[in-house]
């Protein structure tokens, strides 16, 4: 195994040792490479392509961007109801109040 690597490092250039800057690119470049690998390998073991978990991926992030917004609007509602009840006047914007003044 050893003289495996030991070929495998002659044919990138790199004799008898590995220097600390060597080390850490090649550390670097294996951690840049890990999450791609990562997919690749699941996506095989599932046996769908990458295509298709891309297609899953977005239509995922587009629901969680629907799910959020709904949640957002919500609590913005429940927050102007909220203000109503303690007296406080309605939120404004840089349009305007967000509902019609009484």
């Amino acid at each position: 195994m050893k003289q495996r690597l030991v070929t495998l490092l002659a044919l990138v250039g790199i004799n008898q040792h590995l220097s600390a800057e060597q080390r850490h690119d090649l550390a670097n470049a294996a951690m840049q490479t890990a999450p791609g690998a990562a997919a690749a390998g699941g996506a095989r073991v599932l046996g769908l392509p990458l295509s298709d978990w891309a297609v899953m991926a977005t239509i995922s992030f587009v629901v969680l961007q629907a799910a959020y917004l709904v949640w957002k609007w919500r609590r913005d509602y429940l927050r102007e109801i909220e203000r109503k009840a303690m007296g406080r006047p309605a939120s404004r914007t840089d349009l305007g109040a967000l509902e019609a003044d009484e």
